[in-house]
Parts: C-alpha cells; structure tokens; sequence
C-alpha cells in the first residue's frame, strides 16, 4: 500500500519568528528598566506597566473577545453567536 500523504499539499503555517523576536527584545528591555529602578531605589510603582503581549498564533472572537488555536475557535465561535445570556468581555489589560 502507498503512502499518499506526499500528494496531498500541506498549509503552512506563516512564520513569525521576527514579532516574537521583536516581543523578546521589548521584554529584555523592559526587565533591565526594572534593574535600574532596583538598583537606583526608585519606587516601581512609577515604572509604566510592561507593554501587552499578543500571540498571532491565536483567533480572537469576535463576539466575546476571547483568544483560541485556529480548532478550538471554530467550535467556540457559533456557540458563543448563538449564547443569549453572555458574560461582560474579559478585561484583557495587565495589571
């Protein structure tokens, strides 16, 4: 029996080496502000808050705000249209 697989044409993914490279370099940067301010004795209250990280990997919906993999959104997404009663939408800011 032949192995048909090799006929069949695979989705490839998008790479996206260079935004999780970029998120890496900003929270590096990030980490060694904090150093400073721990070294000098500043408050770290008056640091800003890190900047917000975002997975491209993931879906968000569009009618919850909620993230998933690309399998697990196409499962939530019509019961979460078709949901009467919805919870208010997460709040997706870091404390």
């Amino acid at each position: 029996m032949r192995n048909l697989s090799c006929l069949i044409p695979h989705k490839r993914k998008k790479s996206n080496w260079r935004a999780k490279h970029e998120e890496f370099i900003q929270s590096l940067r990030y980490a060694k502000k904090v150093t400073e301010y721990e070294k000098e004795g500043k408050d770290l209250r008056e640091l800003a808050p890190p900047p917000p990280t975002q997975n491209p990997d993931l879906v968000p919906c569009p009618h919850c705000g909620r993230t998933f993999n690309e399998t697990a959104a196409e499962r939530h997404t019509p019961r979460c249209q078709a949901m009467k009663t919805r919870p208010p939408p997460l709040n997706t800011r870091r404390r």
